[in-house]
């Protein structure tokens, strides 16, 4: 039985296209991505420097209350030092300005999947 690919939630950013390794599913804005983490599991999530309804901090605050062992990264451009401080002091485990390549992420990914003791990504 072939191992299940993991899912990135994409939050303000349009995402690239599912790949063999990686599957996206996007959100406009907060609202959205909280409902979408009630009902599916994600192994990342990549969030814009500006979404719709809440604050980078009040966002990830609330996305704890729902899946506190989700990572996250703060991608797109737009970035200040001030949210990249927020950011990181909200637990981002990456800050990428330029998002040209979203293959960053997919390596990202397996490594989240490592080390929480899910499967890695199958073989391309």
């Amino acid at each position: 039985m072939s191992e299940p690919v993991p899912c990135v939630l994409s939050v303000g950013l349009k995402s690239p296209a599912d790949s063999a390794r990686v599957s996206y599913v996007s959100a406009n804005g907060a609202s959205r991505a909280l409902e979408l983490m009630k009902l599916l599991h994600f192994d990342l999530m990549v969030v814009a420097p500006a979404i719709e309804d809440l604050s980078i901090p009040m966002f990830v605050r609330q996305m704890r209350t729902i899946a506190p062992w989700l990572k996250w990264v703060l991608a797109g451009p737009g970035i200040t030092s001030q949210l990249e401080l927020a950011a990181r002091a909200n637990g981002a485990l990456a800050v990428i300005d330029d998002l040209a390549d979203w293959s960053e992420l997919e390596t990202l990914v397996a490594t989240v999947r490592q080390r929480s003791g899910r499967s890695s990504l199958a073989e391309a």
